[in-house]
């Protein structure tokens, strides 16, 4: 089991990490060096900016620290499709290939912090090296699910994405009712594999049979039940403690 570390240890900005046991690197780092060395191994990515690209070098992975990012890949006939999106606390940069290459590339939706891991720094760890290899094979396994995509309709699918998003935030202290989308209309249609006209449609019809207040990219949840209920049962008992606590929230 991780240990907690103690807040007053951590930079303020580390506070994205506590709810999921403390800051990794200093769990993950037993030699001060490494740590101290991690503690100004801090990124940071503007608007656009890639933090790594598809078929680099793949020598670390890294942490969320601040914003929000994407990873996606390139197809064979040169259409981009979205991965996934990543939020603060999230880990990415562990899928890899065989080569030890990046098989995705991550890009900041805005402006983003985030902290870097040398595999260098697990590499003489059993257990560090395993995570490594189990990790990579699930996201190469995750990768081609989302490439393969969808059973869901577009209702569900945008329900799934919008509740999934909810649980995320709070798990991590936000709120699950209102939130922005940092990224585009176009980003979720093609992580949903939807067009960007329906994914406008559907927010809007959701809006008008009550479920969500749309203004843009701000997103206020109106009636979780519903949009649980569209987005199908998830075997998650994270989501479904989201959802009954946001319901029971305040407006």
């Amino acid at each position: 089991m991780l240990t907690q570390v103690p807040s007053h240890h951590l930079p303020h900005e580390c506070h994205v990490c506590e709810p999921r046991g403390g800051c990794l690197g200093l769990q993950l780092l037993d030699s001060e060096e490494a740590r101290q060395q991690l503690c100004h191994a801090k990124k940071i990515s503007r608007k656009g900016e890639h933090v790594f690209r598809e078929g680099e070098d793949a020598d670390c992975f890294y942490v969320l620290r601040s914003g929000s990012l994407k990873s996606y890949l390139v197809t064979e006939d040169g259409e981009e499709q979205v991965l996934g999106f990543y939020l603060p606390g999230d880990v990415f940069g562990l899928d890899t290939a065989d080569s030890q290459l990046r098989m995705s590339s991550a890009v900041a939706l805005e402006t983003a912090s985030v902290c870097r891991f040398p595999h260098a720094y697990l590499g003489d760890k059993a257990q560090g090296a395993n995570l490594l290899k189990i990790t990579a094979e699930q996201m190469q396994r995750d990768h081609n699910l989302v490439l393969m995509l969808a059973r869901k309709d577009a209702d569900g699918r945008i329900a799934s994405f919008l509740d999934d998003l909810a649980c995320r935030y709070w798990s991590r202290g936000y709120s699950a009712s209102a939130f922005l989308l940092t990224m585009s209309r176009q980003d979720i249609g093609c992580y949903l594999g939807l067009a960007v006209e329906t994914v406008s449609r559907t927010l809007t019809r959701f809006q008008e049979c009550g479920v969500l207040k749309v203004n843009r990219r701000e997103v206020e949840i109106l009636d979780h039940a519903s949009l649980r209920k569209m987005a199908g049962t998830r075997v998650n008992s994270i989501a479904v403690e989201c959802c009954q606590k946001a319901a029971l929230s305040p407006s």
